[in-house]
């Protein structure tokens, strides 16, 4: 397969890539509003390059989200940062 057939895109605006990498970490996390994550993931299954990078991506975060014990933030930060994202959206 030559470079150009294995980066083609199903859409013609690069910016939808730059914008879906940038939202990966966030997409990751579960930390984008429902809509958000709807246009990223639409986004990822028609860009074979943007799923790749996604895939790269998602493999390094389950490698470390395994390599560390869990943590919960304490209640009281919990409960600020849930009315801080709430006052942001």
């Amino acid at each position: 397969m030559s470079d150009t057939a294995m980066w083609s895109h199903e859409h013609d605006e690069m910016d939808e890539c730059v914008r879906a990498l940038e939202a990966v970490h966030a997409f990751l996390h579960h930390e984008l509003a429902d809509a958000d994550a709807d246009v990223i993931r639409v986004h990822l299954h028609a860009c074979e390059r943007c799923m790749e990078n996604f895939d790269i991506e998602s493999t390094i975060t389950e490698m470390i989200e395994r390599s560390q014990p869990a943590q919960r933030a304490p209640a009281g930060l919990a409960a600020r940062v849930r009315v801080i994202r709430r006052t942001l959206r």
